[in-house]
């Protein structure tokens, strides 16, 4: 929407799985406005961001001469421990000069640039409310603050912050301080234990189906969340923001998008659904021996298995099994029926025995990992340097058939671990598979892994969902069904082989024709008239009022 020129503000918490959907979006508002795009980050991702930015548009396009992406200090440092305080810290100077309308720096490269308007509005992480209180110290009111919900689905707001009555949370924050006065605990104690309490109750949020309040922890974790103090600050900036970006999509979800949204507007926050925010074209990330050495692979796996032959396993970088003996049956079951694999095991908890990795380099159809080009493998033998909507079909005879995945992912695995991201999981996995007509089965541990997990497989009908792999609360049967998983390796071996069965007969087949479906209409979310297209026109018209 042309018109008087508009200063766009971006700030992601510096994560791969916030920072590359911003980078998305930032090419979609520079494209559909007059728009300049500054990007404020950690210096961790510095690069892989101006990379990302660079690829949404043809080599040397005007586009990329308004989009400013500054680092906010210099550091080598990659644990976000370490790396939120400076980011915390140093935001309110940049920020006040972006203001004022003065000229600021990149801490890490020096480049100068040159001074703009103030900033019409800041889009914010839905987890940086100091940096909302700050603009707002700052700027007052002149400046729109607009959270942006890049690490899970509308249902997932609706689940941790809604009211009650459509099966939230509620203000999480209270409920700590009325229990913590009623007790006399320290509050930061109790408040995981009140998130994680179950006592059988079913929750019912619109565009899911009922599941009992356990079924949202089906695993045991190897690590202990501090969920409670992310609940806090992410009711109060929501609370405090004056709306919402959202990178989910009607086609994915729009009876939960519909609920949120009325919720919103009865709090007088608009709500933009601007999903699926994957890059607005398939140009491939620089070749590398690296990716070179997986698309050889999967070039190799098609010609001699057959088009969607190949699975892809990832946990994402922080989840992965209790039970250690449950992946080596997995990777057995595959080796044993034949069915190629990639295995991305990035995560520090994984746990690779040299007797399983043996297996797996010489069996020949598979390849150990701590990091792949996710985008490549699910996109394999697309034309990589056209627009996603122009790929036919037949363009798409691809070797990868199936995404195991844990299936969303609405906390950063970095406030678990601290981990390094260096591929995107969780929810953006989730919206690049669909986006890409790739089918999954979903293994859920927590978060909104198992929601998203009931949604893909009864709702949607493109995923498989293992129910043997659960463990702790997990043991308990399913809303409407009787079935407890028996807790043996045996158990996971039989379904595991049942599942690789069904997707290579007439159920895989209907579920990958639902995927197919599902790409087409995703993708057509940002075509002229579409609700992304109309979505992203409205919040750029609202800047001008």
């Amino acid at each position: 929407m042309p018109g008087d020129p508009v200063h766009v503000l971006l700030l992601p918490l510096p994560s791969w799985g916030h920072v590359r959907p911003l980078c998305v979006l930032a090419g979609h508002l520079v494209a559909e406005g007059n728009s300049t795009i500054t990007l404020l980050m950690a210096p961790n991702l510095l690069e892989k961001a101006r990379a990302e930015v660079v690829r949404q548009f043809p080599e040397g396009h005007p586009a990329l001469q308004k989009m400013r992406i500054v680092s906010m200090f210099n550091s080598t440092e990659t644990n976000i421990f370490k790396l939120i305080k400076p980011f915390t810290e140093t935001y309110p100077t940049l920020y006040k000069r972006l203001h004022q309308g003065e000229t600021i720096e990149c801490a890490t490269t020096g480049t100068t640039f040159d001074a703009v308007v103030a900033p019409s509005v800041a889009i914010l992480d839905f987890f940086c409310l100091p940096q909302l209180q700050a603009t707002r110290a700052i700027s007052g009111t002149s400046t729109q603050i607009i959270a942006q919900w890049v690490t899970g689905g509308a249902f997932t707001i609706i689940r941790l912050f809604g009211p009650e009555s459509l099966g939230g949370l509620g203000n999480f924050g209270e409920r700590i301080d009325a229990e913590a006065e009623r007790t006399g605990k320290d509050p930061v104690e109790i408040g995981d234990a009140i998130f994680r309490h179950t006592d059988g109750s079913v929750i019912n949020i619109p565009g899911l189906p009922p599941m009992h309040d356990y079924e949202f922890f089906p695993q045991k974790l190897p690590f202990n969340a501090p969920v409670a103090p992310i609940l806090r600050g992410g009711y109060a900036f929501l609370m405090e923001c004056d709306g919402v970006i959202i990178s989910t999509a009607e086609a994915y979800e729009k009876t939960s998008l519909d609920a949120l949204k009325s919720w919103l507007t009865g709090l007088s926050k608009p709500l933009y659904a601007l999903g699926p925010l994957v890059p607005r074209t398939l140009r491939s990330e620089a070749t590398t021996s690296e990716t070179d050495r997986f698309k050889t692979f999967l070039d190799e796996m098609q010609a001699q298995h057959g088009k969607h032959c190949v699975i892809y396993i990832s946990f994402g970088t922080v989840f992965w099994p209790t039970v250690n003996d449950y992946v080596e049956e997995l990777v057995e079951a595959l080796l044993e029926m034949k069915a190629p694999f990639i295995l991305c095991h990035a995560s520090p908890f994984a746990k690779i025995s040299d007797e399983l990795r043996s297996k797996v380099v010489n069996s020949g159809i598979a390849l150990l990992t701590i990091w792949c080009p996710q985008q490549l493998i699910l996109s394999h033998s697309v034309s990589l340097s056209v627009p996603l909507q122009s790929c036919s079909l037949d363009d798409r005879s691809q070797a990868t058939g199936w995404f195991l995945t844990h299936g969303a992912q609405w906390f950063d695995v970095h406030f678990v671990c601290g981990a390094d991201s260096r591929s995107q999981g969780g929810h953006g996995g989730l919206m690049e598979s669909l986006s890409s007509g790739v089918p999954l089965i979903c293994w859920p541990f927590d978060a909104d892994q198992p929601a998203a997990a009931k949604h893909l497989t009864h709702n949607l009908n493109v995923a498989f969902e293992l129910v043997e792999v659960r463990t702790g609360l997990g043991m308990k049967p399913s809303y409407g069904s009787d079935k407890v998983p028996e807790g043996t390796r045996e158990a996971v071996g039989r379904e595991i082989r049942a599942v690789v069965a069904d997707c290579r007969g007439e159920t895989g087949k209907e579920k990958r024709k639902n995927a197919e479906r599902l790409r087409a209409e995703l993708l057509e979310a940002w075509s002229v008239g579409g609700p992304a297209k109309c979505a992203i026109g409205d919040f750029l018209g609202s800047l001008h009022h």
